[in-house]
């Protein structure tokens, strides 16, 4: 998801997915070529499940962010049934459109429950939670989610104190969340695994201006209550953060190559990333950036594959589609909803 404007307040070569294709037929294809699902291992919930061609994302947790379909100013009324028929179960939002009352708020849970639908978590400006964060936790509890979210950076900031300063105030809100019963989780872009400046000589302003190689998200993980604060990595975003900090200037001056590994990163703490943020990209030409995609291309750059392969308990984690850009999908391919549609189907495909 683009990030709200805010500040802390107060391996190339075609993939294995890529074959899946790139259509609902395509995904259709693989299954009916394996057959019917036979010794299945399914939880309640929709998943694990395994089949023939191996694991695949558990079908009860995959989602969408709202985001995507933005450009569609259809009402909830229309868009979220719509979902359900594509196959999606679980909705995290992105606002809540016009409404501001209580009735509006359970008139969209109604058409969850009507649509089987399960409001998974929600993308709400820190500000906004920081300022306002009793009537967001009342709206998220009428709509039955576990989670509440924001998509803001904790600080735009690469020095350690303002992380530190950021770290109270998320742990701040993520107490309140909890004593509610809610989780509170952050979802990153790849500016918040840029180097910190920590170390070094010191600039006018008795700022440092060299790194010790510490990145400041994985500085924040260390900041926050691992029983308050939680994380959707945005897988997308993260792999972007890959290809563009590689390397910092050390204490003594020189130059040092460090690669963020994205499954290395979530390695040991892999409990406190409950939602994931899947999105496809592929690597320009010049190797200097990722363009975001709908799921499923061919040569794409992110290895899903490996990344849900090295989960330890798939059915823990929450798989929500998102493409910013699923507006711009070219009219011969349906649109924003030919889009969404075959993101769900490549996903549900997809395995690993």
């Amino acid at each position: 998801m683009a990030s709200e404007t805010s500040s802390v307040p107060h391996s190339r070569g075609l993939s294995r997915r890529g074959v899946l294709g790139l259509s609902a037929c395509a995904a259709a294809t693989a299954i009916s070529v394996a057959g019917p699902f036979t010794g299945m291992a399914q939880a309640a919930h929709g998943g694990p499940v395994h089949d023939a061609r191996g694991r695949r994302l558990p079908v009860g947790r995959i989602g969408i962010q709202l985001y995507s379909i933005r450009t569609d100013p259809a009402p909830f009324a229309e868009k979220l049934p719509k979902l359900a028929q594509l196959g999606f179960k679980e909705i995290e939002f992105a606002g809540y459109g016009t409404v501001t009352s209580d009735a509006d708020i359970l008139a969209i849970r109604k058409i969850l429950d009507d649509n089987g639908l399960t409001a998974v978590g929600s993308h709400v400006g820190f500000n906004t939670l920081w300022g306002d964060l009793t009537r967001q936790l009342d709206i998220a509890e009428m709509l039955g989610m576990r989670y509440i979210g924001t998509a803001d950076a904790p600080t735009g900031s690469r020095y350690a104190p303002d992380w530190r300063i950021a770290a109270d105030r998320y742990n701040a809100v993520g107490g309140a969340a909890k004593a509610r019963g809610l989780k509170f989780y952050q979802h990153n872009h790849d500016g918040e695994y840029n180097f910190l400046l920590d170390a070094g000589p010191v600039d006018a302003n008795g700022r440092p201006t060299r790194s010790s190689g510490q990145r400041g998200l994985e500085y924040f993980f260390t900041l926050t209550d691992p029983e308050l604060v939680w994380f959707e990595m945005d897988i997308y975003w993260a792999y972007q953060a890959q290809v563009r900090f590689t390397s910092y200037v050390d204490e003594g001056g020189a130059t040092r190559r460090d690669v963020l590994d994205p499954i290395k990163t979530i390695g040991r703490q892999q409990e406190r990333f409950p939602l994931f943020h899947v999105k496809d990209g592929y690597l320009n030409a010049e190797g200097t950036s990722l363009a975001m995609t709908n799921f499923g291309i061919p040569n794409g750059y992110i290895p899903f594959e490996r990344f849900f392969g090295s989960l330890r308990s798939i059915d823990r984690h929450h798989y929500i589609w998102e493409n910013d850009n699923a507006g711009n999908t070219p009219p011969e391919e349906g649109g924003v909803w030919g889009g969404t549609e075959s993101s769900y189907d490549n996903m549900r495909a997809l395995r690993f």
